[in-house]
């Protein structure tokens, strides 16, 4: 359950990337794990807990269409089909 989104400035070729992943604790908890930057630069890394796969699954196929809306375009995805995940009401 991964995606990875890239975004190219036109004017100077930057290459921003974004990492979305979930993953599951020793103690049963659901996270997002979020990495982010420019690349060959250091990125930097969140993660936010939740209390279960459907809630992480939700989260991270908001913030990839937040993303994609920004102009970041999705690279790669595995896991769970991304695009079919539903969101909460």
């Amino acid at each position: 359950m991964k995606a990875y989104l890239q975004r190219v400035n036109p004017q100077n070729g930057a290459v921003w990337y974004y990492s979305i992943q979930v993953q599951r604790d020793l103690l049963g908890r659901w996270h997002v794990i979020k990495e982010w930057g420019r690349l060959g630069s250091p990125g930097t890394m969140r993660q936010s807990p939740h209390d279960s796969m459907d809630a992480a699954l939700n989260a991270l196929s908001a913030l990839r269409d937040e993303l994609v809306n920004k102009g970041y375009k999705v690279v790669m995805q595995e896991g769970l089909h991304l695009s079919n995940l539903h969101k909460p009401k």
